[in-house]
């Protein structure tokens, strides 16, 4: 494997020491970070296989994307003016039923690109569809063969009096579920690792999608297999007949406290969204050591209000970033992602001090790991870690002066400008192109077909029509009364 230097960048590590390096240096060897620092060894210069001048670069770890839902990438910009809970029957529903093994396998291939070509190294993917071995396959090997970390989250669920159409027993799903831990987890050189999905929250739960059952038993197995667990929490509107009030109306228990009951949340719990998490909530996340996954875009575009992650991470809480899906929000940006949560956490507090650009990439990297259990592998440039590198060029006209590099580049830079992205120690994008992907055009090109005939059978060709909105007329008002 090549050795590659990176040199004269702004180096931000991430480290424990929050150590940051202008005209700084990164050496790769053998997929591993080798050294890091203000300076190079002259004799690790003279044995670089490559020299990236990074002069105007940003130099900082892989960004973590730890919830998001990649056959979403099919469906951009069909959601606009959905509230969440009418987003999954009108737009989910529909359209799931219709995914097959090539669609999902095309989808694999484009959310892998967007996510590299905008600086992201490692994904969780959240499964919210039966997945059968081809289906998993069909997820996992494209991604691995673009050079990207993933952690495939398969969903756990099984045949009961409410969902009789799943094919398994809830015995047969676990068995199911622990061969393809043992097929993927560490495959393809340790890129590939292996999560569950157990959704405990209040839409699955309400309708019989799972139980309480298949949440005790699936976490056991996690445990067994020391897996994280990955689950939508508190999430959707404020709508009193559907979704979480109605479920918490109904009940009396917040989703958080539906898992303490039942003895089952601990640090092996990646809880997303948590928009409607109470501070009773929060603080028995931080007890059991739960981590939560704040996606700030994605709440926002579905109206669904903003999650109190700087309450959160006071708390002591893990606390991480993700997309969601380019169904919901369009866009596999990490960088947006910290811009926003940013942006949100100072609205909803009122104070320009809740969350720093600084604690904002944290979550987009070292606290994602941590979230994830990969901290000691990556998250961080430090020696010994896995080389998950990305270079973002911020001498871009947009960015503009660097007087204070991070917070202008976060603030007005883009994912976009990305001009280097090593994982393991590899290049796997450098100035658009794909050295694992050479006809990535020709993906872009099979993804839109792909995604506008399923949507045509689903019968939401309408919502692929972009007619201007008519707006109401402005209200006139009386002379007298201006």
């Amino acid at each position: 494997m090549a050795r590659i230097l990176i040199e004269n960048g702004l180096v931000v590590t991430v480290d424990g020491a929050r150590n940051m390096y202008p005209g700084g240096a990164v050496v790769v060897a053998d997929g591993r970070i080798a050294a890091v620092g203000a300076s190079v060894d002259p004799e690790l210069r003279r044995g670089a296989d490559e020299v990236i001048d990074a002069t105007g670069c940003l130099v900082m770890p892989g960004l973590i994307n730890l919830h998001q839902h990649h056959w979403y990438v099919l469906f951009k910009g069909l959601a606009d003016g959905l509230l969440l809970e009418d987003w999954i029957t009108d737009l989910v529903f529909p359209l799931v039923s219709r995914l097959d093994a090539q669609a999902m396998r095309v989808a694999s291939w484009q959310c892998g690109l967007e996510m590299l070509a905008t600086g992201t190294t490692c994904s969780l993917n959240h499964s919210v569809t039966v997945t059968t071995p081809e289906i998993v396959e069909a997820i996992v090997a494209p991604q691995a063969a673009l050079g990207i970390r993933q952690i495939f989250a398969k969903e756990l669920r099984c045949r009961n009096p409410r969902f009789a159409a799943h094919p398994l027993t809830l015995d047969e799903s676990l068995a199911a579920f622990a061969e393809e831990a043992r097929r993927w987890d560490g495959a393809h050189g340790g890129l590939v690792r292996m999560g569950m999905v157990i959704e405990a929250n209040a839409h699955w739960t309400a309708s019989g999608m799972s139980t309480e059952e298949l949440i005790t038993r699936g976490y056991q197995l996690a445990r067994d297999l020391d897996l994280k667990i990955s689950s939508h929490i508190a999430g959707g509107t404020f709508s009193l007949e559907k979704g979480f009030l109605k479920h918490l109306r109904d009940t009396g228990r917040t989703d958080v406290r539906y898992l303490m009951q039942l003895g089952v949340l601990d640090e092996h719990w990646i809880l997303a969204h948590g928009i409607h998490c109470t501070e009773l909530d929060l603080e028995q996340m931080a007890h059991v050591g739960a981590s939560l996954v704040y996606t700030p875009t994605s709440e926002s575009i579905r109206g669904g209000g903003i999650g109190p992650i700087a309450n959160a991470a006071r708390l002591g809480i893990v606390t991480a970033l993700g997309t969601d899906g380019p169904m919901v929000d369009y866009t596999d940006d990490m960088l947006e992602q910290i811009k926003a949560c940013v942006l949100f956490q100072h609205q909803r507090h009122l104070d320009p001090t809740r969350i720093s650009v600084e604690q904002a990439i944290e979550m987009a990297t070292i606290d994602a790991a941590r979230a994830a259990g990969l901290d000691a592998e990556i998250g961080s440039l430090e020696v010994g870690k896995r080389a998950d590198v990305a270079v973002f060029d911020m001498r871009r006209p947009h960015v503009g002066p660097l007087l204070r590099p991070l917070s202008a580049f976060v603030c007005a830079g883009k994912g976009s400008d990305a001009k280097v992205v090593l994982v393991d120690g590899e290049i796997v994008y450098r100035d658009g192109a794909f050295p694992r992907c050479p006809d990535h055009r020709e993906v872009l090109r099979e993804a839109e077909a792909i995604g506008r005939a399923i949507a045509e059978r689903a019968g939401l060709s309408a919502r692929m029509a972009s007619p201007w909105p008519v707006h109401a007329a402005p209200v006139r008002r009386h002379p007298a009364h201006a």
